[in-house]
């Protein structure tokens, strides 16, 4: 690898001293193929002016000097003493331009309230922020009013369902607490029925007794409410039960009401196209008769021309 290295850069020293070589021979050829240029002829002095008395004059030279502060069309410069000067109490300026530029924005607010006023009074602009009366049938809100009960009770349902739960899970945690401490009280009463305990043990086993006691009492209470609770839910329902069976008896017999109403009204439209039916058969059948009529009339008269 070396050596081909090293051969490659004599190849390139080698054509660089050719590459340089025969730019000098090239460049002498060409300095030696130039000819030399001749020599330019040399152009004749010129003569000097000749000298006069009167030196020449610039242009411009005979006009009279303006005086100062003015134009040379006659006009006069600007002074410090031509700009205005403020004259005057400015307040008072000031509070008359106000006064007027104020009426202009009072009279603009009063113009633009009582345009809105009269385009709102009018009725030409409607802003429509109020729910339009929607033609409900009486049968249509008595639904609507169904309705609403039903969500309402469903949601007192929820919440009793809620509080029940709550009262449930309160009452097993209080019953679960009773219970370790009616076996630590156990366990007190042996030790003390065995070889007797300390008198911290047996304030404990006095406190426990004495909230067992308290738990007892109420845990009766507690069973007795629910028990009423249950009972006047019950009722409750019961009534509501009823209520809804009467409001569902009533609403059946509405309903049969209207269809029988429905019933009615179409049968009276029935009898209405059956007797329109009918006179239009009879006004086309003496129709027919005058028709047939006047035929027999023209053939007689036709065979009485014949004859």
């Amino acid at each position: 690898m070396s050596r081909f290295l090293f051969a490659a850069t004599e190849r390139i020293q080698k054509g660089l001293r050719a590459g340089k070589m025969l730019i000098h021979n090239t460049v002498r050829q060409q300095m030696a193929a130039k000819k030399p240029t001749p020599p330019s002829p040399k152009k004749p002095p010129t003569a000097p002016p000749p000298k006069s008395s009167n030196p020449p004059k610039c242009p411009g030279g005979d006009q009279k000097p303006r005086k100062p502060g003015y134009f040379p069309s006659g006009g006069q410069h600007a002074v410090f003493n031509d700009c205005p000067v403020p004259e005057g109490d400015f307040m008072k300026a000031w509070k008359t331009k106000n006064s007027r530029y104020n009426l202009i924005l009072f009279s603009g607010i009063i113009a633009a309230v009582g345009t809105w006023g009269l385009a709102l009074s009018s009725g030409i602009l409607g802003l429509y922020w109020t729910l339009p009366e929607y033609p409900y049938t009486e049968d249509e809100k008595e639904e609507f009013e169904y309705e609403e009960q039903r969500r309402r009770e469903e949601k007192e349902e929820r919440e009793q369902r809620h509080q029940d739960a709550v009262e449930a899970r309160e009452l097993s945690i209080r019953r679960r607490k009773a219970k370790e401490a009616m076996e630590r009280e156990v366990d007190l009463m042996q030790r003390d029925m065995e070889g007797g305990i300390s008198d911290r043990e047996l304030d404990e086993l006095q406190r426990l007794a004495a909230e067992r006691e308290a738990f007892e009492i109420w845990e009766k209470d507690e069973v007795k409410r629910l028990q009423e609770l249950e009972k006047e839910r019950e009722k409750i329902r019961k009534e509501k039960a009823k209520a809804r069976a009467e409001r569902e008896k009533e609403v059946a017999k509405k309903r049969k009401e209207q269809e029988d109403k429905w019933e009615k009204e179409e049968a009276e439209r029935e009898k209405a196209r059956e007797k329109a039916r009918k006179e239009r058969e009879k006004a086309e059948k003496e129709k027919q008769k005058e028709k047939e009529q006047k035929e027999k009339e023209l053939e007689k008269a036709r065979k009485a021309a014949g004859n």
